[in-house]
């Protein structure tokens, strides 16, 4: 070998130990440490149904989900309404959270300031014991509180649209300003598997909404809250109605009481009902015709545009007499107008009389 090349090998020698063993092993810690601690850190995996900004990046455990995200998880232990309410203000993801049969008993679930409560969305809180829960505005949408004790809670102006609320209990639970949505979560399930004509699980359905209404009402009259509460008496009458077999002359008078006065909670639909009567037998007098002084009233094509328009503005006038069956005896039906008479008449005076009935219950609230 050379002396140029034992020379080259000695001076990379003196310079690779020239190093300082601090500096060395500080590198070596740190690209070790960089792996490490990727490693180490694994998020969350729970998938929000409404999109990837609902995440939750808490560090994940075993399972692959943080503590409250595991469906598997125990929440029976005694501190979990302390955590839950530390994981809540500290900004935690509640959005799905998985909190069955809990003791949560007086849990603090308020959010003060601007930008509305907590949201709760698609969390399951099976058979949890809330009672006396402070739960203002907080929002509960395609959730399940599904058999859970909300006995003496506050739940004033929050959101449960689309939530499962099938055997909660809500005994002297404040419940001012609730939001439900038009349809109950089994009541939409139950007509999806009744145009599937799976008769027996709508059936089922529709009994569990019957259920929910029914819940909800009881809750409302007692407090008070009885514009609400007869809005969920014709929501549980008419799931009971869902019951009936189709073609029924059972299901046929619901759906007529229903249409009338919507279950005797809706004055204005007999209002509109009777203006629709009057107006259907005066065009039906107007076709058929009718008498004044001997003289025939109705539409003839001989007549112009201005003598029809007033034989039916005279045909309109005797609807109504004949609806309120005031009789002036000054226009006499012939003919089939007869038949058509008679039956306003009998129709109106069972109106007007149902006005009165569902007027007075309506102001008597």
């Amino acid at each position: 070998m050379s002396n140029r090349s034992e020379s080259a090998q000695v001076g990379s020698m003196e310079s690779s130990s020239d190093l300082s063993p601090s500096t060395t092993n500080a590198d070596a810690s740190h690209h070790e440490s960089i792996p490490l601690q990727t490693q180490s850190f694994q998020a969350c995996q729970y998938c929000d149904p409404e999109g990837e900004q609902h995440a939750c990046h808490e560090p994940a455990e075993e399972s692959g989900f943080c503590f409250w995200h595991d469906e598997n998880a125990s929440k029976d232990a005694p501190d979990v309404k302390a955590r839950l309410e530390a994981y809540a203000k500290n900004g935690g993801q509640l959005r799905g959270i998985i909190v069955k049969r809990a003791d949560l008993r007086d849990v603090n679930l308020v959010k003060h300031g601007p930008g509305g409560g907590y949201d709760l969305s698609y969390a399951n809180f099976y058979r949890s014991n809330m009672t006396s829960a402070h739960l203002f505005n907080a929002k509960f949408d395609h959730g399940s509180l599904m058999k859970a004790d909300l006995h003496d809670a506050n739940v004033h102006c929050a959101s449960f649209i689309n939530c499962n609320l099938l055997g909660v209990k809500l005994t002297d639970t404040k419940i001012d300003n609730i939001k439900v949505g038009n349809i109950l979560q089994q009541e939409a399930e139950g007509k999806v598997a009744e145009r599937a004509r799976d008769m027996e699980k709508a059936l089922d359905l529709y009994e569990q909404s019957e259920e929910i209404y029914r819940d909800l009402r009881k809750a409302s009259e007692a407090h008070g809250i009885f514009t609400m509460a007869g809005y969920f008496l014709q929501k549980e009458l008419t799931m009971r109605r869902y019951q009936m077999p189709y073609l029924s002359t059972q299901r046929a008078m619901s759906k007529t009481v229903d249409l009338f006065c919507g279950y005797g909670e809706s004055p204005i639909r007999v209002v509109f009902f009777s203006l629709a009567l009057i107006l259907i037998s005066a065009m039906l007098y107007f076709i058929t015709g009718i008498q004044y002084a001997g003289d025939p009233v109705g539409y003839s094509s001989e007549l112009g545009l201005g003598s029809n328009a007033q034989a039916f503005a005279e045909c309109l006038y005797y609807s109504v007499v004949t609806f309120t069956t005031l009789g002036y005896g000054d226009y006499i039906p012939v003919g089939m107008s007869r038949l058509v008479a008679a039956t306003e008449a009998f129709t109106g005076s069972f109106t007007i009389a149902l006005f009165v009935v569902v007027f007075v219950k309506k102001m008597t609230r």
